[in-house]
């Protein structure tokens, strides 16, 4: 049976056994961000515990619900689901990004739009994160969860 192989700028699809094989191999130089690595560890977490109804930015995912919006005033959450009737709002920090100026700039500006605002720090971050958080009086309002310590976690969240 004939093979077929076509090239994209990311890599190569190759279709063979008669359209019943395809597979795809990234270029070598293609890597996929931490961050976007740790929010799609982070989805399985939540499809695992039975988040079925979700939107995620930076990851073209099928299966997400683009009706829920992601943009709230001018900034953009990494992460809207739906989970027990509630909607959750998260936005992912890696530990470069926890004490960075545009972080505390982008949770002021969500916590004006938010009901539930979750912000996902690697575990090590938790206690830097709530500090910054106090500084700018915003720790009753922002939730901080890891996203890298997902084992045992009954919910998806820490309310």
């Amino acid at each position: 049976m004939d093979t077929y192989t076509v090239s994209t700028p990311y890599g190569t699809v190759c279709i063979s056994q008669g359209g019943r094989k395809v597979t795809f191999e990234l270029h070598s130089d293609i890597h996929q961000s931490r961050h976007s690595q740790a929010l799609f560890a982070y989805l399985e977490h939540l499809k695992k515990l039975g988040v079925i109804q979700y939107n995620v930015d930076h990851l073209n995912i099928t299966g997400r619900d683009k009706t829920l919006g992601l943009k709230r005033g001018t900034a953009k959450l990494d992460l809207v689901y739906y989970f027990k009737g509630k909607i959750y709002e998260c936005e992912l920090k890696t530990s470069r990004e926890v004490g960075l100026d545009i972080t505390a700039i982008q949770l002021k500006q969500f916590v004006k739009f938010c009901e539930r605002l979750i912000v996902l720090v690697p575990s090590g971050c938790s206690e830097e994160m709530s500090t910054i958080l106090h500084m700018m009086n915003l720790s009753e309002l922002v939730s901080i969860q890891p996203y890298d310590s997902l084992d045992g976690d009954d919910e998806p969240n820490n309310e």
